[in-house]
């Protein structure tokens, strides 16, 4: 299965007016207000269906959504017309984004490391850094995945209807796969596996941390500045 239809079968990620995307909203705004309190363009690297791009919208910032995937930009634009909202919703890779150099005041990268290896990563860390103005911001947010995957091959409920049945890393447990199950079918999709310390690491080549905050256990959400 496709990430594509993998953010298809859980309403958090392709539905901006469901409960459970309006809670990852309601969760991370108060973090966000924290460390961005000077308005400014933003670029919402990775922005899916657009939420996070148009609660930034709505709270005064000038907002870029980039993602490459037809699909989710489908979406964010569908309800960017209903919302009759002004972000530009562009189709561009993170690892060369199509931006200026000193564009953007803030770099916003939420729930996006699963889909790079490591040096895809390097790549987009360097683009997002390239494209950050001197003392900009990147938000970055995610799940340590590394010490996630004992609780997972326990046995999770994922959504309303999903539970995890299977979760196979590979022997370097540098990828993993996960099958999702509900009463009516499966399906699976391999996840890359990061762990909070190989973050920081790759990340440290090209930011400065200034900032983190635990949102849960196993989840962060740390701010860097580019070093220039």
């Amino acid at each position: 299965m496709t990430f594509e239809e993998y953010y298809s079968a859980f309403k958090a990620y392709s539905d901006i007016y469901s409960d459970e995307y309006r809670k990852r909203i309601e969760d991370l705004e108060p973090l966000l207000m924290k460390f961005m309190k000077e308005k400014g363009k933003v670029l919402d690297l990775g922005c899916g269906a657009g939420g996070f791009s148009f609660l930034l919208e709505d709270l005064g910032f000038t907002v870029v959504g980039v993602d490459n995937s037809d699909y989710m930009l489908s979406l964010a634009k569908g309800f960017a017309r209903e919302k009759g909202s002004r972000v530009e919703f562009i189709k561009a890779d993170a690892r060369e984004l199509p931006f200026e150099d000193n564009t953007f005041d803030y770099v916003l990268f939420i729930d996006n490391l699963v889909h790079f290896e490591p040096l895809d990563l390097g790549k987009a860390f360097r683009e997002m850094a390239r494209v950050l103005k001197p003392g900009g911001k990147l938000i970055l947010q995610f799940t340590d995945l590394r010490a996630l995957l004992p609780v997972l091959m326990n046995g999770q409920v994922i959504g309303a209807e999903y539970w995890i049945s299977k979760v196979l890393p590979d022997k370097d447990e540098k990828t993993v796969l996960i099958e999702f199950q509900s009463e009516e079918k499966s399906f699976r999709v391999r996840f890359n596996v990061w762990g909070k310390t190989a973050v920081e690491l790759l990340a440290k080549l090209y930011f400065r941390k200034v900032g983190e905050e635990k949102i849960n256990e196993h989840t962060y959400l740390q701010v860097y500045t580019p070093k220039k």
